[in-house]
């Protein structure tokens, strides 16, 4: 019988065995340094077999060789251009990219490297590594056609920015000439095309595309312009033929699929949209992408509720349709979604973690994990939502949906750099991916570079086929910088896709109003009487043709128009405010005042016609009636956040500062979340002289909310104005950032302050100087400036600004705690 007496050890042999044991010692050893190659042997092989894989077409094996030889030899630079080359056949660019730099860093002379490396830039449009490797490849290759077609690009863009047409135009020259010489220069015929829709000279647009086509028929960019135009030159047949073909080319592209649903509807042929969707459907086909396209028409067509009860008798069919057998989860998780939407939340999550738990590792399971996630985050728990995200990226790092949700939060925690470099591993898998675009911009916004997050907005409208949240964050920006005409532009392209979007024709009256284009914005407002005919479309075309009259000055008609308007609405209270507010701006004070009387009669308990009633009052220079009105409201509308401000601003303007600070801390207490009341909590500590206060309460609002550009604004300039520490003043420019190139005073104050306290006074004094412009009244702006002044040179113009600084605190305005002591030292310094 065998004994069991565990493991062998070294006197567990006998000793007649000795010599056979070392002689098989002896053999192992040898075997041991026979196969001892040296690192770069090993190398070697590794690339050997490397080279093998490729000449098979076998890339991934390829890739995993390569970096076996990298592993064991760092220097061995063939591997790691072969390497290069491989990421980019697979598709991996960014990836790619770093290896050409690590050639580069070794070799800064080598044209491929820097060749590559600004090729692969301008795809992913990182700009400034574009410009700097593509500048270094050119002097080692001057003549290189791709190289100057990519310097093309880059000298268009810089002049499109700058708005310089002149430019634009010679740098598309250019692009025509490179494009004559090598009609495949598929850079170069971008940049002609995109100076022709400058230009709106269409059909040459549509020449040029069809030209490229020919050579590239599946070039995403250029199908999607050629769409666009066919669009804008109303050739419905064509732009049919064009999306049915973009279909066929891109049977996965779900988006594609609801264009074609859009643009039957555009043409007012829902029907057909309707029966489209179902032929796409193959109950023997288990793809279920026919089926989740037909559902979410149900959902923006008719409702949620009716995709969900469509959706319910599908997965209660027996036998169930293949798609639907081979998918179930993807059903179940649509379904958890509808009822999400619908307000059965909990439900909802619980569903989608029941279809989690167990569940094999795979993409449509971290599909769900996302989903969840979503709902988490929506529902206030984002840290449930980010360890489901960071669960997904540990089992794939290129999920495209975690890496733009983890993007998200760290641009919202300002950590923008990396959220810059997880959205451009985004793009790498979708360079097509416009809400990847989108939060790149924001991104940009925080970091204050304009242009690029400019360049990103345009780029995501053109990506998403002028989709309507990304037309509507561009035209957002374009307003801000006055350049209507191109706003305009945007929206009207698309509600060509869209023309049942209130959203994009709202905002094409407010781009219209703000243009004072009447005769636009009336093809508006009756636009949307006839799109909208619900309650909702017809107040906002009774509100903007109430602004329309009052922008032209028709008062009269106006007055008639409103009072119009409360008659065909006897129980609309607003309807009736409208009427009585427009009787205050004609100065009938005394008919406004017996009208809403006449309405808090009507309304006893409604407390907008009680601060109606203060305000009437107000405007006639009867305030104590007014603030006791008020004091009154706030005792049974405590809730009532108009009611409070008021009061809070009537007792600040009769010098009851102490009554004042009453009633704004029972506002807070009474509102807690009221960021307008803590806004003006903050702003009443700061004028107390209590900094550390007014800077809680902003970090507080920031926390909440760090897309808040007036909250930004009001923390970094505390923290820059009063505090010397490094840590406060690099969390104030962290903040600031954004306020680059801003037109506000006071963000122009904040932002110019900052580079000067960061030592970059050329780029603060301009700042300074527009600061000090738009707010001659403030000392702490004219203190900025003559620092400023004085850094530059300009000891004469920087006394007179501290001169004027303790002018203005000597006549009663606001200075921050410090702030003479600071003039004062200053004015010493220049002395010395």
């Amino acid at each position: 019988m065998l004994e069991n007496r565990g493991m062998l050890g070294a006197t567990d042999f006998p000793v007649v065995g000795d010599a056979l044991n070392k002689i098989i010692l002896a053999a192992c050893v040898a075997l041991m340094i026979s196969g001892c190659d040296s690192a770069e042997e090993q190398a070697a092989k590794h690339l050997a077999q490397a080279q093998s894989y490729i000449a098979q077409g076998d890339t991934p094996r390829a890739i995993v060789e390569l970096r076996n030889a990298l592993q064991k030899d760092d220097d061995l630079q063939e591997a790691r251009s072969l390497l290069a080359e491989q990421l980019i056949a697979a598709g991996r660019e960014t990836e790619a990219f770093g290896q050409y730099r690590q050639i580069a860093e070794a070799d800064p002379d080598n044209l491929i490297a820097n060749r590559q490396m600004a090729l692969i830039a301008l795809d992913v449009l990182a700009w400034d590594d574009a410009a700097r490797y593509g500048a270094a490849a050119l002097q080692l290759a001057p003549d290189d056609p791709q190289l100057l077609a990519a310097q093309v690009v880059l000298d268009y863009r810089t002049a499109a920015m700058a708005r310089d047409t002149a430019q634009m135009d010679r740098a598309a020259a250019r692009a025509q000439a490179l494009l004559d010489a090598d009609p495949g220069a598929l850079r170069a015929r971008r940049v002609v095309i995109a100076n022709l829709l400058q230009q709106n000279r269409l059909e040459q647009v549509l020449a040029v595309v069809d030209a490229g086509l020919e050579r590239q028929p599946q070039d995403r960019d250029l199908n999607n312009v050629r769409l666009l135009v066919l669009g804008r030159l109303n050739r419905t047949d064509e732009t049919e033929a064009q999306i049915r073909s973009m279909i066929d080319t891109w049977p996965e592209d779900e988006e594609l699929g609801r264009v074609l649903v859009q643009f039957y509807l555009t043409e007012g042929r829902s029907d057909e949209a309707r029966s489209w969707l179902l032929d796409q459907i193959d109950p023997q086909d288990d793809d279920p992408q026919a089926r989740i396209l037909y559902l979410r028409f149900l959902a923006e067509l008719d409702s949620p509720a009716v995709m969900r009860d469509a959706l319910t008798d599908m997965l209660s069919q027996s036998p169930a349709p293949a798609d639907i057998s081979a998918n179930e989860t993807v059903f179940r998780a649509l379904k958890a979604g509808a009822d999400f939407t619908l307000g059965d939340e909990d439900a909802a999550m619980s569903d989608l973690e029941n279809l989690l738990k167990g569940a094999e590792p795979s993409e449509e399971i971290n599909r769900v994990r996302i989903q969840l996630a979503r709902m988490r985050q929506a529902s206030g728990n984002p840290v449930g939502s980010q360890a489901l995200v960071e669960e997904v990226l540990a089992q794939d790092a290129g999920q495209s949906d975690a890496l733009k949700m983890k993007a998200a939060w760290l641009i919202t925690d300002d950590q923008t750099e990396e959220a810059v470099l997880t959205l451009r591993a985004a793009l790498a898998n979708d360079p097509t991916d416009a809400q990847a675009m989108t939060l790149m911009a924001q991104a940009y916004q925080r970091e204050g570079r304009t242009q690029l997050m400019a360049d990103m907005l345009a780029r995501a409208v053109e990506a998403s086929n002028q989709g309507a949240a990304e037309s509507l964050q561009y035209v957002g920006y374009l307003s801000s910088q006055s350049q209507f005409r191109s706003a305009e532009t945007i929206l009207i392209d698309a509600l060509r896709r869209q023309p049942q979007n209130m959203a994009l024709l709202q905002t094409l009256a407010g781009v219209h109003l703000q243009m004072k284009d009447w005769g636009r914005l009336r093809q508006d407002v009756a636009a949307i009487r006839s799109r909208f005919p619900d309650e909702r479309g017809q107040a906002l075309a009774d509100e903007l043709q109430a602004q329309m009259l009052a922008g032209l000055g028709r008062n009269d008609e106006l007055d008639v128009f409103l009072k119009t308007l409360a008659d065909q609405s006897a129980g609309d209270l607003g309807a009736q405010i409208a009427v009585i507010r427009n009787t205050v701006k004609s100065g009938n004070i005394t008919q406004a005042r017996n009208e809403a009387m006449a309405l808090e009669n009507a309304y006893p308990d409604a407390p907008q016609v009680a601060v109606l009633l203060a305000q009437i009052d107000a405007a006639n220079n009867q305030t104590a009636p007014a603030r006791e009105r008020l004091s009154k409201l706030i005792q049974t509308h405590s809730d009532f956040e108009p009611a409070w401000t008021m009061l809070y601003v009537l007792q600040m303007r009769a010098g009851e500062g102490e009554k004042a600070r009453e009633t704004l801390g029972a506002a807070v207490q009474a509102l807690p979340d009221s960021r307008r009341l803590n806004m003006m909590q903050a702003g009443q500590d700061e004028r107390d002289g209590d900094i550390e206060a007014a800077i809680a309460i902003y970090e507080k609002l920031y926390a909440a909310d760090s897309s808040d550009t007036i909250v930004a604004n009001n923390l970094a300039s505390l923290l820059a104005a009063t505090r010397a520490d490094e840590a406060s003043l690099e969390r104030a420019w962290v903040v600031a950032r954004r306020l680059n190139g801003a037109t506000e005073p006071a963000f122009r104050d904040t932002y110019g302050w900052l580079a000067f306290r960061r030592g970059n006074v050329e780029v603060a004094l301009p700042e300074l100087i527009a600061a000090a412009q738009g707010l001659p009244q403030d000392p702490s702006v004219a203190y900025h400036l003559g620092r400023a002044q004085a850094a530059s040179g300009n000891q004469e113009a920087a006394q007179a600004e501290y001169a004027r600084a303790q002018m203005l605190i000597d006549g009663g305005a606001t200075a921050y705690p410090g702030l003479e002591r600071a003039i004062q030292s200053a004015q010493e310094a220049l002395l010395r």
